[in-house]
């Protein structure tokens, strides 16, 4: 049940299923989210591992820490550490943290609570248009030139940022970004629907350029944050479901095709929702988080099984 890779650079392939912070961060769940972190690298052989210095204040980072302690220092030469700086402040979303000190002392931030000397990716968490990408990308490149980065990307940049970005990146010799995280699942939703400016999930535009371009997605939310688990299981969706997803009616008609096709493929719906992003016409890993041993073992049966194109159209039109 070995995972597949998604190159994003020369010499940097990550799991095609990633493995996000979840409750890593909460001190009552550290013991078994070491346990699924330990599953996730040993039974299924993932590589990436995703943070955020926002996360827990912190806590996500410095428990991912605590579990790279626990397994060794000869483990980290053979996992993909992801980190992500830049969010701006909570109850202030139209405030970037974007300048070149913030990008640097949120990394040096992270790579202090991990305890490790590099990410071996870092993203900017969210963007802002008013601040021209030739303030942004030498901030970025200074992170790799310094060591303390070996890539760099980005999170909830829409395409056309990404390409003027990697334009100026290429005039003036610098790093290049090299991956986006956005929200992509078999849940659609808007940046008006979450209530989130700063919010780029996946339409029609991203995806055309996506599949063109083959740039390497990290798509968070790849199990609709449970959306269709619940209901699936007869459940009340929570208030964050409820608020992405169920006042879109389209996400009910494709849960009930998900329901008919993982009952045919005999998995849960959860592994065919991961499936869905992994086997799609773009370069996506799925970023994944388990609140359980249990669901886990559940979701990660997406890698026994691989979803034909007319599969995936089924899920998204019913055809």
């Amino acid at each position: 049940m070995a995972l597949g890779t998604i190159e994003i650079a020369p010499g940097m392939a990550f799991s095609d299923i990633a493995l996000g912070a979840g409750k890593r961060g909460i001190p009552a769940f550290r013991e078994e989210t070491f346990q699924i972190m330990d599953r996730y690298v040993d039974v299924y052989g993932g590589n990436c591992f995703d943070s955020a210095h926002l996360y827990e204040d912190g806590e996500s980072d410095k428990a991912l820490g605590a579990w790279l302690r626990r397994r060794g220092a000869g483990q980290r030469h053979s996992l993909f550490i992801c980190t992500k700086g830049s969010h701006p402040t909570p109850g202030q979303m139209h405030m970037p943290r974007l300048s070149a000190a913030e990008i640097a002392a949120d990394l040096d931030a992270a790579l202090s609570d991990i305890g490790t000397e590099y990410a071996d990716l870092h993203m900017v968490h969210r963007d802002d248009v008013r601040i021209p990408v030739s303030d942004i990308v030498p901030a970025l490149d200074a992170l790799v030139k310094s060591g303390k980065a070996r890539h760099v990307g980005v999170s909830n940049w829409t395409a056309t940022r990404i390409i003027e970005a990697n334009r100026f990146a290429r005039q003036n010799n610098l790093s290049p970004l090299r991956c986006c995280q956005m929200h992509f699942s078999l849940g659609i939703t808007t940046a008006p629907t979450t209530g989130d400016i700063t919010h780029v999930p996946m339409n029609d535009v991203e995806f055309g350029w996506y599949k063109e371009s083959g740039f390497p997605i990290m798509a968070f939310c790849a199990q609709a944050r449970g959306f269709f688990s619940v209901l699936a299981a007869g459940r009340e969706p929570s208030e964050r479901q409820r608020k992405y997803y169920d006042l879109l009616p389209e996400n009910h008609r494709r849960l009930e095709r998900l329901i008919k096709l993982s009952g045919e493929l005999g998995v849960a719906p959860s592994a065919v929702c991961i499936a869905y992003v992994r086997d799609n016409a773009v370069r996506a890993t799925a970023l994944c988080a388990f609140s359980s041993l249990a669901q886990m073992e559940e979701s990660m049966r997406a890698a026994e099984i691989r979803l034909a194109p007319q599969q995936v159209r089924y899920l998204e039109t019913g055809e």
